[in-house]
């Protein structure tokens, strides 16, 4: 089964609003919200299990398509300030994840400059040993410590490119995804 069509039989899709749709059923709003947040609920955090189930959700989806998330809850508990409370700690929810996110992005690039920077010493002190000429006394002492250079150099060196090529492009992907988590169109239906 192609990758198009498992996503598009797991999610409706909605044709006035060209998205996927994440449905999620409730029993109150309540089930969104961190219940060890004491924060007002404006600003509480989102619960692990509806964060993980809307980003999985979001993962089957490919990113150049629009996601709403629809939350079914019962018409008993309709109530629009809550809807409105809710609707804003999930806004600050995502926008502080795609800020942690950018933070992360950073940090790696000053890692890199710095890991770059050891690499490239360590490499050229190597370089500059093997240009001058050993003693017979001084091998035992010196080769230990001139092939430690060049493999320090060299460890340095592999986790720039780790970073650059497979750290960086999942922490690109996960941005990507919480990006459009925080774009994502919430809509509540209130069912019998």
């Amino acid at each position: 089964m192609s990758k198009k069509k498992y996503f598009q039989k797991l999610y409706n899709f909605d044709q006035e609003s060209k998205s996927y749709f994440i449905e999620v059923s409730l029993d109150s709003y309540d089930d969104v919200y961190d219940e060890w947040d004491p924060s007002p609920f404006k600003k509480r955090d989102i619960e692990d299990e509806f964060n993980d189930f809307v980003v999985n959700s979001s993962e089957d989806i490919p990113l150049e398509y629009n996601i709403s998330i629809v939350l079914y809850l019962p018409s008993s508990k309709k109530d629009e300030k809550k809807e409105s409370n809710l609707i804003a700690a999930y806004q600050n929810f995502y926008e502080y994840e795609t800020e942690r996110l950018i933070k992360k992005k950073q940090n790696l690039r000053n890692k890199n400059i710095s890991h770059l920077t050891m690499s490239f010493c360590l490499l050229t002190l190597y370089f500059l040993w093997e240009g001058l000429s050993e003693t017979r006394d001084g091998f035992f002492i010196s080769f230990p410590l001139k092939e430690g250079l060049m493999i320090g150099g060299w460890v340095f060196l592999w986790e720039v490119f780790t970073n650059i090529f497979i750290r960086a492009k999942e922490l690109g992907r996960q941005y990507k995804i919480y990006q459009r988590l925080l774009q994502a169109n919430l809509k509540f239906v209130y069912t019998e």
